[in-house]
């Protein structure tokens, strides 16, 4: 069989690329094996980390909107698949079942939301985080209440582990052809300037409601991971502001708008956090104060 030397070239970046991913992989898959239960827990903390820092990338990075509302989908996520464990579903059905809520309640909220601009759209995606919070406290008859729901005991705990890794490496490698796409480009185009963007024919309504849902589904299967993962949700977890302040923290750390920039984002904070845990567990939520004051200080200096 004779390549064209274009072919040969695609298929020699492609196997350059293969064969460090499918190393990665294999390593994270013995890790467990090798190191134990608390490994694990780290490393599928690090793997919900990077999920959802890069699909947060995709509204706060590559639109450029400032979102505080991405821990609404992890704690719809969360409670949705929680409800389907709670009634003996199988663990896959739960997740796509929680896939099949979000993607229509993302666009449905995407309609009023990108209606709205700057420190608005800001107030208004932080008060729909609010607001979750508060009617899975209010609706307890279903939810538990403030109580929160406990799950059955999770048995196999590599399945999640596993799940996680997936999930995780499918965001990069859709994040990654999203920024060389057309629709990357169209996102672009509207972070650099909406009005250009649609005086060029972008429909920007349609573009940023695809955002959202790009960013919202990865986000609530990482939410019910997790629940599956610890066996219990309660509100102030599940919708907790921690949620939403740390994919902004590992998205605006490096360079949002690339892919390398929220991974290692998600890399670096995370190793922070299990610092801080195991030497000063109540400095844990400074430390997003402290990031903050500081890439402010560093924006200020580019701008």
């Amino acid at each position: 069989m004779v390549f064209f030397p274009n072919k040969q070239a695609q298929l020699k970046r492609l196997s350059l690329t293969l064969i460090p991913v499918c190393g990665l992989v294999a390593t994270l898959l013995f890790i467990p094996t090798i190191w134990g239960e608390y490994a694990r827990i780290f490393v599928f903390t690090i793997l919900l980390y990077v999920t959802m820092a890069l699909s947060y990338d995709v509204v706060g990075g590559l639109l450029g909107y400032l979102y505080l509302g991405h821990g609404l989908f992890f704690g719809l996520g969360a409670y949705t698949t929680a409800m389907a464990l709670k009634y003996s579903q199988p663990l896959l059905l739960a997740l796509l079942l929680t896939a099949c809520l979000t993607l229509p309640a993302a666009a449905l909220l995407s309609l009023p939301l990108f209606r709205l601009r700057g420190a608005v759209f800001a107030l208004a995606t932080l008060g729909l985080l609010v607001l979750g919070g508060q009617l899975t406290k209010n609706l307890s008859w279903w939810t538990g209440g403030a109580a929160g729901l406990s799950l059955p005991p999770n048995h196999d705990p590599m399945l999640t582990y596993f799940l996680s890794l997936i999930l995780s490496f499918l965001v990069v490698g859709v994040h990654r052809l999203l920024c060389g796409s057309r629709l990357g480009l169209k996102l672009n185009s509207i972070r650099e300037s909406e009005e250009m963007a649609e005086s060029v024919g972008i429909n920007c309504g349609h573009v940023k409601r695809l955002a959202l849902i790009f960013s919202a589904v990865p986000a609530a299967l990482a939410g019910g991971l997790h629940a599956r993962e610890i066996s219990f949700v309660i509100p102030a977890e599940a919708f907790g502001l921690e949620n939403s302040l740390a994919p902004l923290l590992m998205c605006l750390l490096l360079k949002p708008g690339t892919t390398w920039g929220p991974l290692l984002g998600a890399l670096i904070l995370s190793a922070a956090q299990e610092f801080i845990w195991t030497t000063l567990p109540s400095f844990r939520l400074s430390l997003y104060g402290i990031l903050l004051i500081f890439i402010g200080i560093q924006r200020a200096r580019q701008s």
